[in-house]
């Protein structure tokens, strides 16, 4: 009875929770036809208001222009694959950017919230690019794992050729499922970049169906690719971030990054919760980003 229950409950569980594990990405979906936001911050009234065809960002704080120590110049372009993509690129405004940084954030939220989690780099003289994946934000198509690796290869190549990058060292950094995404994309760039920065991630994303549902997690979804190899034949730089409070993604993920990448590489440990790094470390990041890739 016991192995008759097997054969025919097993399939039946692995079914539906299949429907839920791959549906791993969590969009925050924009329509085109609401191009405004508000929302409250403690006892402040702030506000975002998108215009133009590029999709144009100003934020408001209390009905005045929030000023910030960076600017924001969005994009909207279209990829290979038909899809329309949008992208922010922060710039300093008391500096002139040393370093471009191509910003893979992670899952959930979109652009109007998701920047703020590279935002401080540019106090220490990094400019962001950063971007939507399919289904996020205003971006078109489906929010699917295959979609949004395509899209980070088509952004890539749209980043790399912008005026105001041309010229400077690049570095991809990736956040959670953005660093999942961002080792193959640096693999195939490896030539163009100085290195990869990832912070919260994970090297497959079996490892987060095992955590999500133990043991069979992992039966029912598939990698779309081999970050095992992708690391070994990833030759530059790497720095690895992970805060040992991560609730999200399981401290010992990073440490099996670390393990797996090639020298040179290090790991740096940090507090706080899920890729938080920036906002509380950013000065010791560029630090790190400086000495172990950037070499200064």
């Amino acid at each position: 009875m016991k192995k008759l229950l097997k054969i025919f409950i097993v399939p039946i569980f692995l079914t539906v929770t299949s429907c839920q594990i791959n549906q791993v990405l969590e969009p925050w979906r924009n329509s085109l036809d609401k191009k405004e936001f508000a929302w409250k911050e403690g006892i402040d009234s702030l506000k975002l208001k998108i215009s133009g065809e590029n999709l144009q960002p100003t934020f408001y704080k209390n009905n005045e222009t929030l000023e910030r120590n960076y600017s924001i110049k969005s994009y909207y372009f279209k990829t290979k694959e038909g899809r329309k993509l949008n992208a922010w690129l922060l710039q300093s405004t008391t500096e002139k950017p040393k370093t471009s940084i191509f910003a893979l954030h992670g899952n959930a939220g979109n652009l109007n919230t998701q920047f703020q989690s590279f935002a401080d780099l540019t106090k220490n003289g990094f400019q962001i690019f950063i971007f939507d994946y399919s289904g996020f934000g205003y971006s078109e198509g489906k929010a699917t794992r295959k979609n949004a690796l395509e899209d980070a290869f088509s952004a890539f190549q749209f980043f790399e050729n912008l005026d105001e990058v041309k010229k400077t060292p690049k570095i991809i950094y990736g956040q959670s499922f953005g660093g999942n995404f961002a080792i193959p994309l640096a693999t195939k760039n490896q030539n163009k970049i100085n290195g990869l920065v990832v912070e919260g991630t994970f090297m497959n994303v079996k490892n987060i169906a095992n955590s999500k549902i133990p043991v069979f997690g992992g039966l029912i979804i598939s990698n779309n690719y081999n970050n095992r190899q992708n690391l070994k034949n990833f030759k530059k730089p790497i720095l690895i971030i992970h805060s040992k409070e991560d609730r999200v993604v399981n401290f010992k993920l990073g440490k099996q990054i670390f393990k797996k990448a090639n020298q040179p590489k290090e790991f740096f440990e940090i507090d706080k919760p899920h890729i938080n790094g920036i906002r509380f470390y950013h000065n010791e990041i560029s630090n790190k980003i400086d000495s172990l890739i950037l070499k200064k």
